[in-house]
């Protein structure tokens, strides 16, 4: 087994025949909505010409080129959002994965996805 334990600069996982490799990332929930949280996470507050890198679309981008270079099996994400969690992660699908949000409780949810072309879903998530 290989352990990575962070990422400094874009990165392909090792990968093997028999092996799983999995990604987990916080997405500091998702702003496509309502932005109230973002802008809470940057200390001192961002400069009005630096805001744009609090907004969800730029870090969209980000998300999406890192999960492309990384390329695991499973990709579990943090802080979802209920409200635009199928339109923030549409990429997803494009790159090769299917997912699901979990527990639906709350604002701040996690959700897994996975390479369709190695896994499927086995049994429907269940929401505690």
């Amino acid at each position: 087994m290989v352990a990575v334990t962070h990422l400094l600069a874009p990165a392909a996982m090792p990968h093997s025949p028999d092996s799983l490799s999995v990604f987990s990332y916080n997405v500091l929930l998702p702003n496509s909505v309502d932005a109230w949280w973002t802008y809470k996470m940057y200390s001192p507050p961002l400069s009005e010409s630096d805001r744009h890198v609090g907004d969800w679309e730029y870090r969209r981008k980000l998300i999406e080129q890192r999960v492309c270079h990384v390329d695991a099996d499973v990709v579990c994400f943090q802080e979802v959002s209920p409200t635009s969690f199928e339109s923030d992660f549409s990429f997803m699908s494009e790159l090769g994965y299917d997912g699901v949000e979990l527990f639906r409780k709350g604002r701040f949810r996690p959700a897994t996805f996975w390479k369709t072309n190695k896994y499927k879903l086995a049994v429907p998530a269940a929401h505690k």
